[in-house]
């Protein structure tokens, strides 16, 4: 492009707009990525100067983006091999300037310990630490372990999201347990699952079991809707509130059931165990590994950047526990 020569024709009212729109938009599509080409050619129907213009930086915009993710794509293997050196160095550094820098991690480790003997589950490295990561989305942890604290918002995400698919199994078993074959189909738990997940992943649901008094009736209509042999009967409508009331117990069996199958699928994937959905699930099978994936990168991220920190820890747990074991026993 001759910048001077542009400028004599401008100067002379003889400026071919078109043309250099032309050769811009031609140069474009060759570096650009071929999904952009559509939006890039559509600028050729463009009459108007400024839209023209408007519409060449906007595509530009779009091409500097495409390269950025390309880049980061491409540089992704090598920042997370550093990232995790990194975050291993800057933590030791904060360590030496503040000894009771892991106070609060090893609280959260010890006590998921005493939980495990006080139930009887074996104790080792590997269990202790899938126990202590369980509960991280089990319950609110407090003082919260401080090798979590960067990664707590997305723990708490995970949570509320497992939650959402728990609820959703749970909703479709009591209604399909409930009413009887006439809905013991995919498409009617299909239309159940739809509808309650996508109310249960707001970020202002505190729990699942809170929308429940908010969709009763719309899952009432679903349960209408499918039963087209009959009109439903008052009394049965009411049943079936009556059972998805039950669910808004924090103990209710059908919901404690499929959480613990849950929490016993996730613990498997952290030990490197692939098993099929659990029981249940089949549904709600790709929103459960879903998120199940989301956890155990998590995880896995977190126990490669403070593995070292977690096997000091533990080890010094079960040397004092074996101390006043001895110390009992003489």
């Amino acid at each position: 492009m001759d910048i001077d020569l542009y400028k004599q024709q401008i100067e002379n009212d003889s400026f071919n707009l078109q043309g250099v729109v032309k050769f811009v938009v031609e140069l474009m599509l060759g570096l650009c990525a071929p999904a952009r080409d559509p939006t890039i050619r559509s600028i050729l129907s463009q009459s108007d100067p400024v839209e023209v213009f408007r519409e060449v930086f906007g595509a530009l915009d779009l091409m500097r983006l495409d390269l950025v993710n390309y880049q980061l794509r491409s540089l992704r293997p090598a920042l997370l091999a550093n990232s995790v050196q990194y975050e291993q160095d800057k933590f030791r550094n904060l360590l030496a300037s503040n000894p009771a820098g892991l106070d609060k991690t090893k609280q959260w480790l010890g006590e998921t310990e005493r939980r495990m003997k006080a139930g009887n589950q074996p104790v080792s490295p590997s269990t202790l630490l899938n126990s202590a990561f369980i509960r991280l989305i089990q319950e609110e942890v407090d003082p919260i372990p401080e090798t979590i604290a960067m990664d707590l918002s997305r723990f708490v995400t995970v949570a509320r999201e497992l939650s959402a698919v728990v609820f959703s199994a749970a909703t479709i078993l009591v209604l399909q347990t409930g009413v009887g074959p006439t809905v013991q189909h995919d498409s009617f738990a299909n239309k159940v699952r739809v509808t309650v997940y996508q109310l249960c992943s707001d970020e202002l649901i505190s729990h699942p079991r809170d929308i429940l008094p908010n969709i009763s009736e719309k899952l009432v209509d679903i349960v209408r809707e499918t039963i087209t042999s009959r009109p439903l009967r008052d009394e049965e409508c009411q049943n079936i509130r009556g059972m998805l009331s039950g669910l808004q117990s924090p103990s209710n069996p059908v919901y404690c059931l499929l959480w613990e199958r849950a929490k016993q699928f996730f613990t498997s994937l952290c030990s490197g165990v692939v098993g099929p959905v659990p029981a249940g699930f089949s549904v709600c099978a790709t929103d459960l590994q879903g998120v199940a994936s989301k956890y155990t990168h998590l995880v896995s991220y977190n126990r490669g950047v403070f593995g070292p920190f977690y096997a000091d820890i533990i080890s010094e747990i079960t040397s004092s526990q074996q101390a006043s074991s001895s110390t009992s026993t003489s």
